[in-house]
């Protein structure tokens, strides 16, 4: 993926690129620094072992960030699964600072996302997200992702709460 400019809903423009390794301070200041509301359906914490881990992406070339005036404000990965009964599988995640929610950012993430994954050959991408998360369910099945099944009460809430998480996933080799 080279990098490319965007111009999101609100006419802001951020450059999306491949994840570098140079990206780990940035990445870590970005994710320490999402709001309660960002955060409300994901699994904190969110600290320098996630980091690392989502740094190994940078091998892979399957994540990208969102660069906004020389600040990362999002990122969106595909991991694969290094077994051999699971070759060209994957499962995704998206981050996105909560000052780009709702303006296209994840959409055009996750477009890109997808480009890269089929080009790399990848056959099928899934995800797990909580049921109560409507943004971002809303923005899967926009994109092709099929809800599979559902985890019945297998997300502990920051509500104090069990809720559902739905497993999603797309055939790339079929789209």
């Amino acid at each position: 993926m080279r990098k490319q400019s965007v111009k999101l809903k609100d006419g802001r423009e951020v450059v999306l690129r491949l994840l570098l390794l140079d990206d780990k301070e940035q990445l870590l200041s970005m994710v320490t620094s999402l709001s309660a509301d960002a955060l409300m359906w994901s699994s904190p914490p969110y600290d320098e072992e996630k980091v690392n881990r989502w740094m190994s992406g940078t091998k892979s070339g399957l994540s990208i960030v969102a660069i906004f005036n020389s600040r990362l404000v999002g990122i969106a990965a595909v991991y694969q699964f290094p077994r051999p009964r699971q070759i060209g599988i994957a499962e995704m995640m998206i981050y996105i600072h909560q000052d780009f929610h709702g303006v296209g950012l994840g959409t055009m993430m996750t477009e890109n996302l997808l480009v890269l994954a089929r080009n790399k050959g990848l056959h099928r991408i899934g995800l797990e997200v909580v049921e109560e998360n409507g943004a971002a369910v809303w923005l899967y099945k926009k994109l092709g992702f099929e809800v599979e099944g559902i985890l019945k009460e297998a997300y502990y809430g920051a509500d104090g709460k069990y809720h559902n998480m739905l497993v999603m996933g797309i055939l790339l080799s079929k789209n």
